[in-house]
């Protein structure tokens, strides 16, 4: 059971802790359910439920667990009951597994002895009370999915959508899981048994029913739980591809071809165009995915100069253009298109590409300094074209302008970029790095992070001097433990400056527990264990009347 990958390392440290110091107890297992008690801030109530060795469910009672996550009270009990004294406490499956036998066969024996008119009637009755029951008895029985069979299933997941949607339209987020449960639990089910069957575009009709259902619900989907079915889905699409027939393929190509049209959320629409895009290799489809991606670019070039035309037309850029290239006449088109749509961003850049691979580098120079003009809107972009200009200056030889570049890329368009001014170092001598960096210091704007290249070039005064004037903790926790060594008293005193500031503010028993890491920090640093002494004693006369700040000092 690898239950561990269910939480993340911070949980499972606080989980093993409360496990060490014996927090756990009254741990009890039943065939299916470990129960415990764990004693916190309050005693918590933790159960963990499990079908054979699979966690299929966990509670806790704890605030944390009741919003929905996996908390170190949980961690601690799975630790007492895999690596504790308590680690013999497991169910015996074996037995588990001979008492279902029997009982299967008790209801065999009373299927048999019961007359078969009767046994008929009963069971009528309750496949017609639930079609999905019905559906699956059909399907076992290998009776063919009719059409009336197909709306049956596609019936099932309206109204499993309109279940947790309910008057309101929205599927909470508690909600949620149980949706995609559910959804998930046809895939695996129906569909897997469709694909089974051989009955392709049937599952195909189902998966693709469920995809559309999932863009259409309106749904705080936090937990991940779209994604997770559309990667199933998309998973499955594959797989169908690899089996159809001629013509059930060039119907699955028309589906996707239909649903690019904006009408699925951009997110869920992405699976769709990466089957498109990069499936359905066959000769036969060459010219119509050539068709579609010309009328794509042609309404996006009919839009109007914006992002979203930008957008639209570059997406469709590159595979148009390399679906080009084995078609007759392919080069003077891409040649044509590249005048064209010379203004899209996308086009130039798979110009570039096609030229760096052909080694035209004084074209791609050209188109780069071209791009950099019409894209100086777009700082990202710009910053992409300069770095490609440095590095064909250096792929050149070209020792002066890769220089210069390399320079104006460290100090104007990656100020404090780390790479880069190791980049620069390594043009030098040591003898002439000195003067050089101080050089390239002084050319840096106020907004740089000046202090990674100080903690890079080992130049802790000057580190110690941008934490001491920095405002609030980040810096101070980010090079502390570099500098407390040599600096302890600076540090201290930044420490006390800074928890101080943050102690003079009422705050919840959340910001106290910060406040007490933070001088368990400081009694690491020499000299720190006094110094805190002194801080909670000020604290506790000045604050004695925070009973949950004074709570957290005690642990301290």
């Amino acid at each position: 059971m690898n239950w561990k990958e269910l939480f993340s390392s911070r949980i499972l440290d606080r989980g093993f802790d409360y496990y060490l110091c014996n927090a756990v107890s009254h741990l009890e297992v039943s065939e299916d359910c470990v129960t415990a008690k764990v004693a916190g801030t309050e005693n918590y109530q933790v159960e963990i439920y499990f079908d054979y060795d699979e966690i299929v469910d966990m509670y806790c009672s704890c605030p944390y667990a009741e919003d929905g996550n996996y908390c170190k009270h949980m961690a601690a009990v799975l630790y007492e009951w895999t690596e504790g004294e308590n680690q013999g406490l497991y169910p015996d499956h074996t037995k588990q597994a001979g008492k279902k036998s029997e009982e299967k066969e008790a209801v065999r024996t009373l299927i048999r002895e019961t007359d078969p008119e009767i046994v008929t009637d009963f069971l009528a009755d309750i496949l017609m009370k639930d079609e999905h029951l019905l559906l699956s008895f059909r399907r076992t029985a290998g009776e063919n999915i009719s059409e009336t069979d197909m709306q049956r299933y596609l019936r099932q997941v309206d109204e499993i959508a309109y279940r947790y949607s309910g008057r309101g339209g929205f599927i909470s987020y508690y909600d949620a899981d149980g949706f995609i449960s559910e959804l998930e639990r046809m895939l695996a089910d129906d569909v897997n048994d469709m694909l089974d069957q051989n009955n392709y575009m049937c599952a195909f009709r189902l998966m693709n029913h469920i995809f559309e259902t999932l863009g259409e619900v309106d749904m705080d989907d936090s937990a991940g739980g779209t994604a997770m079915l559309a990667e199933e889905i998309y998973d499955n699409w594959m797989r169908l591809l690899d089996h159809v027939s001629k013509q059930e393929k060039k119907e699955m190509f028309d589906w996707f071809a239909a649903h690019l049209n904006g009408s699925m959320i951009d997110y869920l629409e992405e699976y769709i165009y990466q089957i498109f895009v990069n499936e359905f290799k066959e000769k036969e489809y060459q010219h119509l995915k050539i068709e579609f991606m010309e009328q794509k670019i042609q309404k996006a070039s009919s839009q109007g100069k914006s992002w979203d035309r930008d957008y639209e037309l570059g997406r469709w850029v590159i595979p148009y253009l390399n679906l080009l290239k084995n078609q007759k006449g392919g080069k003077e088109k891409r040649e044509s298109f590249f005048r064209q749509y010379w203004d899209n961003s996308s086009v130039r850049r798979y110009y570039i590409d096609q030229c760096m691979r052909k080694r035209k580098y004084e074209e791609a120079l050209k188109a780069l300094d071209d791009s950099i003009r019409l894209d100086q809107n777009y700082r990202g972009l710009v910053s992409d074209y300069e770095y490609m200009k440095k590095n064909i200056y250096r792929i050149q030889g070209r020792k002066q302008e890769y220089e210069a570049q390399l320079w104006k890329l460290a100090t104007e368009i990656s100020p404090g970029n780390l790479e880069l001014f190791k980049e620069v170092k390594k043009l030098y001598s040591e003898e002439e790095w000195i003067s050089k960096r101080e050089e390239l210091f002084k050319k840096l704007p106020s907004y740089a992070h000046i202090e990674r290249l100080y903690k890079e070039e080992k130049l802790y005064d000057r580190l110690l001097n941008y934490v001491k004037k920095s405002e609030g903790m980040y810096a101070l926790q980010e090079y502390g433990r570099i500098l407390q060594k040599e600096y302890p008293e600076e540090i201290l005193q930044k420490y006390r400056t800074e928890v101080e500031k943050m102690a003079v503010r009422t705050s919840d028993r959340k910001t106290y527990q910060y406040l007490v890491s933070l001088l368990r920090s400081m009694k690491k640093i020499k000299g720190g264990s006094k110094m805190v002494e002194e801080i909670v004693d000020d604290w506790r006369r000045r604050y004695g009347k925070r009973p949950a700040m004074m709570d957290e000092l005690r642990k301290l």
